[in-house]
């Protein structure tokens, strides 16, 4: 997926966006919303790919939940142009879906 300037559908930022699928590719998805690299980061890291097909297909399914909550309050403290990638292995908690 290349890459854009534009408004992440997640933390709002007029920053570089990609296309992120709601359903992972890998599982059906076909809906593609403009997300920043680090919430798209975060969303992988949070949660496995069926977990996001089943629970977390939605942008308000994800915003919804405390632990993107936390994040966000996070992101929203950073430049809108930071890199930064989580850890997909470690930060992700596969007993508890938010």
């Amino acid at each position: 997926m290349s890459s854009k300037f534009d408004t992440c559908v997640f933390c709002k930022l007029i920053t570089v966006t990609r296309g992120h699928h709601l359903t992972p590719k890998s599982k059906g998805g076909t809906t593609i919303v403009q997300t920043c690299e680090i919430c798209e980061s975060f969303i992988h890291a949070s949660w496995t790919h069926n977990e996001l097909r089943d629970i977390f297909n939605t942008v308000d399914s994800i915003l919804s939940t405390e632990k993107f909550q936390r994040f966000l309050k996070w992101r929203l403290k950073q430049p809108p142009d930071v890199v930064f990638k989580s850890d997909r292995s470690k930060n992700r908690d596969k007993r508890k879906y938010s």
